[in-house]
């Protein structure tokens, strides 16, 4: 289970993944755990390359529309 240890109340939209602590490791474990609950593929790669908080929500939501 990717588990990040940041207190939420202290996330920004713009921070990037890299600087709440995404490492390459947590990126695989994600991109497994969001592709088993929407059900389709998300690659390590659309992780990275969503680059934000604000960028990762961007990806789940077209992913969720693409169902």
């Amino acid at each position: 289970m990717c588990e990040l240890r940041v207190d939420p109340d202290a996330l920004a939209a713009d921070a990037t993944l890299a600087a709440i602590g995404l490492d390459s490791l947590s990126v695989i474990e994600l991109a497994v755990m969001l592709s088993e609950n929407l059900g389709t593929k998300v690659t390590e790669d659309e992780i990275t390359d969503a680059r934000t908080l604000v960028g990762l929500v961007q990806l789940v939501a077209s992913k969720r529309q693409g169902r």
